[in-house]
């Protein structure tokens, strides 16, 4: 074997080189992949490095065979199939011994050329290869080394066939086929011959693009290309059959490298950009440090951060303030970034040198020399010093000594050299002016040039140098430091959760009211506070449609879409999974399917190495995997949690689905008996069902889960009652016939939805429902919910789509005794009819509802009594407003107040909404002090039940009593008006949406701002104008009217009013009752 740093010809397990001192690579244990010394990890597949000194050599196959069929995993992998164009015709021309030796020459490039770049060679085929890229190991860009190490091979193939061109007569061509996406891997094969591979459809679509692709063509399927393009260029073959598969597949060709890469990370090509949010204090210290620096205090700055937490970001906002303020003048910038794929001796130094001096990567020996030689001149040193350093510089290139100016320098003495060379360098430059070094991804430099910097940093400790190293904890000792020079550690923490809606609310701008509360909550827990995360995930959700820009703005399709882990983040984490000790990552594994938090106790009783849990939760905790759980979290044995939801999901789908079931059937039996036969609190039934509903045994966890979600609800916890339930109809999907529990999930689910906001998951529910109802011909439960459905088509403003639900659902239990859901059709006509502003027969549709319910009992603690409480309740609230229309000022508090007196003794919070909302209209005509004080009550059952609906009422309510009355309109009431639109936009209740906009009109027009009141009313008025609602153009005609007059547009003003008289003509409503009286429900 040869020296790693001088190329000396010396004895395999050499430590040290006998002819320059360098310390020799050790080979990994689990790949023989050579490492360096100080390596703590392979980076080609992630083991732990062993400090004995192994020879370096090719990576061997039985290291992984020798895996457990425990370890067989589910992972994304990018898969290469490569074979040789004509090796039939190729078998006829030549000998058999000497096709051998010709294809073992191949073979053998061909895995150089899938070793460099940290693949793994499954197996040959006859003539064709198959490597995996991700497995057994992942690493964060496995696509993209896979195209590179393709694109090599096609190089290699050619220079062995110009080496056999006379024996072979051909050229030799290969052609092949890439694909990325999940696979299960393990041993396969029977017991005396069971080899590690992998199984999936990833690979057999692989295969399809290698038989596919001509001479020396790369085929890529989708996902590859998806990740890979920011760095490759292709040609497009558009959606192609591949033999016996299903449908067509969207195929490229690979061309080359970019000509102009990108990163892959951002959103920017998505019409996606936010400015750095969350660290101006990281930001402060960073200048602070290059102040110091340029003061003449050298600085050493250790940035640290796991992957995706914005170093980058930081960094690159820092270096374009300190390229730009001029207190900075004269600062010279220097940035390199360590190779992920390893480097050589002084790699990092060298990857330094290039950036100083433009020397690029392809550049030759003698362009090198040029600009090495021009960059030293330009630093003062004379000819003969010039010329003394450029063998040592060569050197450090990787460049050799092609002079022989270095044959006979001894190992420590050029060693010495090149620290000399180095510092004489950095000294002049220093000399001319302040110094940033930046060097990124320092966790994969080499032992050299990490040695070379801890020299320099101590020696010019009194220099205006400033080196910032950044990096990721993923070392246990810290790769850089000094004794002499002030060292600032920075760690980078996960962004809080008000910056990471500040994040959103970046990328989004006007369109960010518009996303759902609980999709911005999902993403920003999935995320953890990490940016990368965040924006992996919106691209997931722009990618399946969830999320779209129809050129102005963004709209969601679906807004309880789940999101798939996104493959690169998955293989970002994975990585770090993978560089587990085997026992400590099975233990990982078990812990998450126990959950995303964890007790010991739990974790022992279903641990395949009880005995040694402490220790390896010690090293996960180390490994910044878990973190204890302290405080109110912790439980009564020691608790833990993962660090990070999407480690934990990684995780979790790590496992087997075989294997997955297992664990959580013990899991679920452990905790029937920890909990006893008749489990009551709503957090044991949770985890029984979540367990449960992920074995054999669903309709035991559907049945759990919804006994849960029960409690939820009476507990007005809607959103963990909406959870719980989905679980739910999730586990009772795969049952043959729909069972009763099935039908009443889809309701109750329903019934939450459309308060939620959710209300195209709401209608799909009612439908479902409503079609296993007619199937069973169940007219009462038909009729209730084609009256559900009636409501929610009113609450979006589709008047005649309720009215006909409506109208079906009273036809339907005409001839029938059923007086509570007749009351309940009867109400809610009125309601319409309320709406259309007809008031009388609203008035009379409630009459008729309250009839129906004279001679039945009200009784809060039985659900039929609740039922006609709650019909009741609606009734009256819906005739007190009919009634305030009509002018009956008086009798319309009473009936509110009796609809308030019966919600809040059934405990119906929803219908107490509702007269919260009312009377706190009503009560700025005959009670005003009391308005402020009802609108603030009802606000806080709405805010506890999670009722978006009736919190946007109630803060338009809010605002009106506080400007009316108080001197709090512009620290409460503006604020209040300004939420409720915001939560109106964000549910698209295009029924309330004119009420708070019109609500600032007339606050701007009061105080004088004219322009923006009639923004507001103009907004308000084509809203009302698109649901047709009377009682809203009428306040808006109101208020341009006035506006107008205001400014002396008096043709502009009459035509206003004239159409404010039309709308009361045409709905025989009184100007005088809608002008005090104008947003009643």
């Amino acid at each position: 074997m040869e020296c790693a740093g001088c190329g000396f010809d010396i004895q395999s397990g050499f430590a040290f080189c006998p002819r320059c001192g360098a310390r020799q690579p050790l080979s990994c244990a689990a790949c023989g992949n050579p490492c360096q010394p100080d390596f703590a990890f392979c980076p080609k597949c992630g083991a732990p490095i062993s400090g004995k000194v192994q020879p370096a050599t090719k990576p061997k196959i039985e290291t992984v065979l020798s895996k457990s069929e425990g370890d067989a995993d589910r992972r994304p992998v990018t898969v290469l199939f490569a074979d040789l164009c004509g090796f039939t015709t190729l078998s006829e021309q030549i000998d058999p011994e000497v096709m051998r030796v010709l294809q073992n020459e191949l073979f053998e490039e061909m895995t150089q050329a899938v070793e460099a770049y940290g693949g793994f060679v499954d197996k040959f085929v006859g003539d064709a290869l198959l490597a995996l890229f991700g497995a057994p190991v992942a690493h964060e860009d496995d696509p993209v080394r896979a195209l590179g190490a393709a694109l090599d091979m096609i190089g290699r193939a050619t220079q062995v066939g110009e080496r056999w061109h006379a024996r072979a007569g051909v050229p030799l061509r290969l052609h092949i086929g890439i694909n990325s996406g999940p696979v299960v891997t393990g041993g396969f094969g029977a017991v005396s011959a069971k080899s590690y591979s992998v199984t999936g459809d990833t690979v057999n679509t692989a295969q399809r693009l290698q038989s596919m692709a001509g001479e020396n063509d790369i085929l890529v399927g989708p996902l590859t290309y998806r990740l890979t393009r920011h760095a490759f260029a292709f040609e497009s073959l558009g959606a192609q059959a591949l033999r016996g598969k299903s449908g067509n597949v969207l195929v490229h060709r690979l061309t080359g490298l970019s000509e102009a890469p990108h990163t892959a990370r951002g959103l920017e090509s998505l019409g996606l950009q936010a400015p750095m949010i969350g660290r101006d204090a990281e930001m402060s210290r960073l200048l602070t440090c290059l102040d110091l620096a340029c003061g003449g205090a050298a600085q050493l700055v250790r940035l640290i951060g796991e992957a995706g937490i914005g170093k980058s970001r930081l960094v690159n906002e820092f270096v374009a303030i300190a390229s730009n303020a001029a207190r900075f003048q004269g600062l010279a910038i220097r940035k390199a970034t360590c190779s992920p794929l390893g480097e050589q001796s002084y790699g990092t130094l060298g990857a330094v040198v290039r950036s100083a001096y433009g020397i690029g990567e392809r550049d030759d020996l003698d362009r090198a020399r040029q600009l090495l030689a021009t960059g030293f001149r330009a630093l003062d040193l004379t000819q003969e010093e010039v010329e003394g350093l450029l063998p040592l510089f060569l050197h450090v290139l990787g460049l050799g000594d092609p002079d022989g100016a270095l044959r006979y320098i001894e190992p420590e003495q050029l060693r010495r050299q090149i620290f000399y060379a180095v510092r004489t360098v950095f000294e002049r430059r220093l000399a001319q002016g302040p110094l940033l070094l930046v060097i990124e991804d320092l966790h994969w430099a080499d032992a050299a040039s990490l040695e070379v910097l801890r020299f320099m940093m101590d020696r010019l400790e009194r220099s205006r140098l400033m080196l910032l190293a950044i990096y990721r904890p993923t070392s246990q000792t810290d790769p850089l430091d000094s004794n002499r020079v002030s060292v600032t550690v920075q760690r980078l923490a996960p962004l809080f959760a008000a910056d990471g809606q500040k994040l959103l609310a970046a990328f989004f701008g006007e369109s960010y009211a518009k996303l759902p509360v609980t999709m911005r909550k999902r993403i920003l827990d999935r995320a953890g506070g990490n940016p990368l995360f965040i924006e992996e995930i919106l691209r997931v959700l722009i990618d399946m449609g969830t999320l779209h820009n129809d050129g102005q703005r963004w709209h969601v399709a679906a807004e309880d879409t789940d999101v798939d882990i996104p493959v690169n983040l998955q293989a970002l984490l994975l990585a770090r999974v993978d560089r587990l000790p085997q026992e400590i990552r099975r233990l990982a594994q078990e812990a998450a399917v126990v959950g995303p938090k964890f007790d010991t106790a739990l974790l022992r009783t279903i641990a395949t190495d009880p005995a040694a849990i402490d220790a390896a939760l010690d090293h996960l905790c180390d490994a910044n995997i878990i973190e204890e759980l302290r405080g109110p979290d912790a439980g009564g044995s020691p608790g833990y949690r993962f660090s990070q939801t999407l480690m934990h999901d990684v995780i979790y789908h790590n496992l087997l689905l075989q294997r997955r079931m297992e664990l959580h059937q013990r899991i679920g039996q452990v905790l029937e008996r920890q909990y006893g036969a008749a489990p009551d609190r709503p957090e044991h039934l949770a985890q029984l069902g979540h367990h449960f509903s992920l074995t054999t045994e669903k309709a035991k966890g559907a049945t759990y889960l919804m006994a849960a979600g029960d409690l939820a609800r009476k507990a007005y916890a809607n959103d963990d009652a909406m959870r719980l339930y989905r679980q739910a109809l999730a586990a009772f999907a795969n049952e043959a016939e729909v069972t009763p529990e099935q039908q009443a999930l889809l309701e109750r689910l329903a019934d939450l939805c459309g308060p939620a906001g959710l209300r195209d998951a709401a209608l799909n529910h009612y439908r479902r429902a409503l079609a296993i109802h007619r199937t069973k011909d169940d007219p009462i439960a038909a009729a209730r919910i084609l009256r559900k459905i009636g409501r929610l088509h009113l609450d979006a403003g589709r008047r005649d789509q309720a009215e006909t639900h409506l109208a079906e659902a009273e036809a339907m239990i005409a001839t029938i005794d059923a007086p509570v859901e007749r009351a309940h059709v009867l109400q809610e006509r009125g309601h319409l009819a309320f709406r259309m502003g007809d008031q009388a027969a609203a008035a009379e549709w409630a009459t008729q509802a309250l009839q129906c319910l004279q001679t039945l009992p009200i009784d809060g603690t039985t659900e039929a009594g609740r039922e006609t409480a709650r019909a009741m309740a609606e009734a009256l609230n819906t005739k007190g407003a009919a009634f305030a229309r009509l002018g009956r000022r008086r009798e319309a508090v009473q009936e509110v107040e009796r609809s308030l007196s019966v919600a809040e003794k059934a405990d119906l919070q929803s219908a107490a909404c509702r007269a919260y909302s009312n009377l706190g209209v009503l009560y700025t005509i005959v009670d005003p002090a009391n308005a402020i004080r009802i609108c603030r009550r009802g606000l806080e059952v709405a805010t506890r039940i999670g009722d978006l609906g009736f919190q946007a009422r109630l803060l338009a309510n809010l605002a009106v009593a506080c400007c009316t009355f108080t001197d709090r309109c512009a620290a409460e009431g503006v604020p209040a008006a300004e939420k409720a639109v915001e939560i109106d936009r964000a549910l698209d209740q295009r029924d309330h949406l004119s009420v708070p906009l019109i609500v600032l009109g007339q606050i701007h027009q009061c105080h004088g701002q004219p322009k923006l009141a009639r923004r507001y009313y103009e907004e308000a008025l084509e809203v009302a104008k698109e649901i047709d609602e009377p009682q809203l153009l009428f306040p808006c005609y109101d208020g341009l009217a006035t506006l107008s007059l205001e400014h002396d547009d008096m043709d502009e003003a009459e035509r206003y009013f004239t159409l404010a008289q039309d709308v009361c003509i045409r709905h025989n409503l009184d100007p005088g009752t809608l002008v005090v009286l104008p947003f009643l429900d």
